[in-house]
């Protein structure tokens, strides 16, 4: 019995050197993210509690939200179907003390050319940035990102949006380029942005918030496709609780699909058209109350004596939160003086209601009718002045 309690002896001796030799590797290889938990589990070893809270910080968070319903549109021929809207995923990860890394997937994208050969909708990567905290008045922000034009874009996600689609400024002129695509990209750019909180109220809340990005103004996910890079400016003032106001500038220079000519019939290159876009409003939103947001934008793009570019809308949106109910209203314009007969122009009221029974489940249903103008309604809508949308949608958050 001696030689076989000598024998084991030896044997938890040896495993414990490899086990301190092992630990002491990995910890060469995985540098700091691993040290937290290379000692709890020597502590462990040793006896002592783990650390869950430390570990778990540096553990990636994963997140996320489905959005899934029926749709009724009487535009065109008109549609009829359930849908699977949106799936996203996101993964946020702590880099080190004040650094920290988020990736968002898009599983039903509607990007052009994304499509498999089925018309099937693909993935698409949403948001791949680092984020660094100096302090909360100076971040700096490096990848891909959501740029900081308008509330929509920017303050507010499909998640906690009060409708289930945003506006259409929101919709053409944040998320997307009228000069160098006409689909929606959702937003996003590749760059740099530094981004700040200052003059802390003391209730919650800072007085002045602002964002200043450099991008390349082209696609997500891909190279620009000139050397001119997007200029974006935004600034927040909450004068007291619940409000603010907030107005955000783009300037970029974008490249055509050929090139262009001017009324006197000489080409003029297509690669730095200039356009401007500018988006601002106010939002009041009391948890408990009155929710009311407005915002005015205009987009304009002009190259010489070429007009390549001019919309306008405008969107008022006002509910209130009846407990878990919040019942809206909302009216929408949009505005394209350059594509008159697009049905893109029309004046639009939204009537809707959100049931939110508990954090994770929110249920939607939303009633929209667009009017158009004579010459739209002819040349795009079978003569009809109006169409109507119904949809009711569930997002499932996880």
């Amino acid at each position: 019995m001696k030689k076989i309690f000598a024998i084991m002896a030896c044997c938890a001796t040896a495993t414990a050197v490899c086990a301190s030799e092992v630990m002491e590797s990995s910890h060469d290889v995985l540098e700091a993210p691993m040290e937290t938990a290379s000692v709890a589990s020597a502590s462990s070893a040793a006896g002592a509690g783990v650390d869950w809270k430390s570990v778990l910080s540096k553990m990636v968070k994963v997140s996320g939200y489905l959005q899934t319903g029926y749709n009724y549109n009487s535009l065109g021929s008109g549609s009829s179907s359930f849908q699977a809207k949106r799936l996203r995923l996101i993964l946020d990860g702590q880099v080190c003390k004040n650094g920290s890394v988020r990736v968002q997937i898009e599983a039903f994208n509607g990007i052009a050319g994304s499509t498999n050969g089925n018309g099937q909708k693909n993935l698409q990567v949403m948001d791949a940035f680092f984020t660094y905290k100096f302090n909360p008045a100076f971040q700096v922000r490096v990848g891909q990102f959501y740029t900081p034009v308008g509330y929509e874009n920017y303050d507010i996600s499909p998640a906690t949006l009060e409708t289930v689609d945003f506006s259409n400024i929101c919709y053409r002129m944040a998320c997307r380029n009228a000069i160098g695509y006409d689909f929606v990209d959702y937003g996003r750019d590749l760059g740099v942005m530094i981004m700040g909180d200052l003059l802390p109220s003391g209730e919650g809340y800072n007085y002045l918030s602002y964002n200043f990005a450099v991008t390349n103004g082209h696609l997500p996910s891909k190279d620009d496709n000139n050397k001119s890079k997007d200029i974006i400016g935004a600034l927040t003032v909450r004068p007291f609780k619940y409000f603010n106001v907030k107005a955000a500038y783009n300037y970029g220079e974008y490249k055509t699909d050929g090139e262009l000519e001017n009324e006197d019939g000489e080409e003029i290159p297509g690669k730095y058209c200039p356009m401007h876009r500018f988006v601002g409003g106010f939002w009041y939103n009391d948890p408990q109350g009155l929710d009311l947001r407005a915002e005015y934008g205009y987009l304009k793009g002009k190259k010489e004596s070429i007009s390549l570019a001019h919309e306008t809308g405008f969107y008022a949106l006002a509910g209130y939160h009846f407990g878990k109910f919040l019942p809206i209203v909302r009216y929408d314009m949009y505005h394209d003086s350059l594509n008159k007969l697009s049905l893109n122009n029309y004046d639009r009221v939204l009537l809707g209601c959100t049931w939110e029974p508990f954090g994770n489940l929110k249920v939607q249903l939303n009633y929209m009718l667009s009017m158009y103008g004579k010459d739209v309604r002819e040349a795009s809508n079978h003569g009809e002045s109006t169409s109507s949308q119904l949809q009711l949608m569930g997002l499932f958050k996880f």
